[in-house]
């Protein structure tokens, strides 16, 4: 017979906690994203137009869908973006395929990132605004979703709809 201890076990990795993105925070200028390589710049995101969504992505995640990143980069032409992706190179490649070939993807390490972005699951998206900080973040896994994360731009650069 168990004890209800060992019962209950199993439960403990459904408390793994989200750490979620500093909001208000600026995103780094430079990134390590593979050991024993150069750190790479991200200064660009600090001088953008109308602002940034910043996903990180993993091919080995079953729940990494790109198709609302697909969906929102469709809906929402003109903010910039960018993918932090860890995977293969073929999944890499079969991604970039689907995507907009200005859309930056850059391979990642997500336990590099982790250590300098303070995030520790995927689908995530970080929201930056058109000088780098952040004003959204969170995991995604729909389209409905990742409008809610990067509400703060889209209120500020959509235009008013009149609803009938």
């Amino acid at each position: 017979m168990q004890s209800l201890h060992e019962e209950k076990d199993h439960r403990r990795f459904l408390k793994q906690t989200i750490e979620n993105y500093k909001l208000g925070s600026y995103f780094p200028e430079k990134l390590i994203l593979l050991a024993k390589t150069d750190p790479v710049s991200f200064d660009w995101l600090r001088h953008t137009e109308r602002g940034t969504l910043v996903f990180i992505l993993s091919g080995t995640c079953s729940a990494c869908n790109t198709e609302p990143v697909i969906s929102f980069m469709n809906k929402y032409p003109h903010f910039d973006y960018c993918i932090l992706f860890e995977g293969s190179l073929q999944s890499l490649e079969d991604h970039r395929k689907e995507l907009d070939s200005n859309v930056p993807i850059y391979p990642c390490d997500t336990v590099k990132l982790h250590a300098q972005l303070k995030v520790n699951v995927v689908p995530y998206v970080i929201v930056l605004n058109k000088i780098g900080q952040a004003v959204g973040a969170d995991i995604f896994d729909n389209l409905a979703r990742l409008e809610r994360v990067a509400s703060p731009l889209i209120r500020v650069y959509e235009p008013i709809k009149i609803r009938t």
